[in-house]
């Protein structure tokens, strides 16, 4: 599936499986600041994007997209993320 055709988001798991990978490395918004990132050796990843302390944004890698060790699906991901930003915000 090329980008251009995503309907809606979160990211379903199929639309992730088959986004095709371009000449260049690109990134879709999944939602709150996750991004699926896909590079053009087709290799997928889940990435969330957030503020620093100092006020600066940064890049977060949160794993391989997939099953097995280290892959997280879209929930997962989604769950990773959210916990992320909790535990940041000092639990509030």
């Amino acid at each position: 599936m090329k980008r251009s055709e995503i309907k809606r988001r979160p990211l379903a798991d199929t639309v992730l499986a088959t986004l095709e990978p371009e000449a260049t490395a690109y990134r879709e918004l999944d939602g709150n600041g996750l991004y699926f990132r896909v590079k053009p050796n087709g290799s997928k990843s889940w990435e969330l994007h957030y503020k620093k302390p100092d006020g600066k944004w940064s890049w977060l890698g949160l794993g391989g997209y997939g099953t097995g060790d280290h892959q997280l699906t879209g929930a997962q991901a989604r769950q990773e993320a959210a916990k992320l930003r909790s535990d940041s915000s000092g639990g509030s």
